[in-house]
């Protein structure tokens, strides 16, 4: 086992440094829209995993800025939304995102997927979206989940 080096950063300190820095130019970069191309890509990727039909409270952990979450609310999945990063700089684009398209009133929050800024039994569905292979301790960020979906 390697010896500790306080000068390396651990992965969640990774993650919110790199995704900071690329926050503005992500979208560009990996051809995230939120025009009717995305919006029928996301709907399908939904629904290979989901009945379609519109959900009450939908949290998005690991968010990024905003491509899942978003394009399922403007495709009539979502009435209410609510979206977590553990990068301020991406949750600050998410909420842009959201605002450019009508959604005025999706909650952002810059959140640990381990330590949900949430009640228990507060969502109806939530959902991630290339997330799992950014977060250190899966089985903690899914008890998390689990914690705040309603039964």
């Amino acid at each position: 086992m390697a010896a500790y080096d306080p000068n390396v950063l651990d992965a969640k300190q990774r993650n919110i440094i790199y995704h900071d820095w690329e926050a503005t130019q992500y979208d560009d970069k990996w051809s995230i829209s939120f025009d009717e191309r995305c919006i029928s890509y996301a709907k399908e990727k939904f629904a290979k995993v989901a009945p379609v039909h519109k959900y009450g409270k939908v949290l998005e952990v690991g968010c990024g800025t905003g491509f899942f979450i978003v394009n399922l609310w403007q495709a009539g999945l979502v009435r209410q939304a609510f979206a977590t990063d553990i990068s301020p700089g991406m949750v600050e684009v998410c909420k842009r995102n959201a605002r450019n398209v009508g959604l005025k009133n999706l909650e952002g929050r810059a959140a640990d997927a381990e330590h949900l800024p949430y009640r228990k039994d507060m969502f109806d569905l939530i959902v991630g979206h290339a997330v799992l292979h950014h977060l250190p301790d899966v089985p903690a960020a899914l008890a998390e989940c689990y914690r705040v979906l309603k039964p």
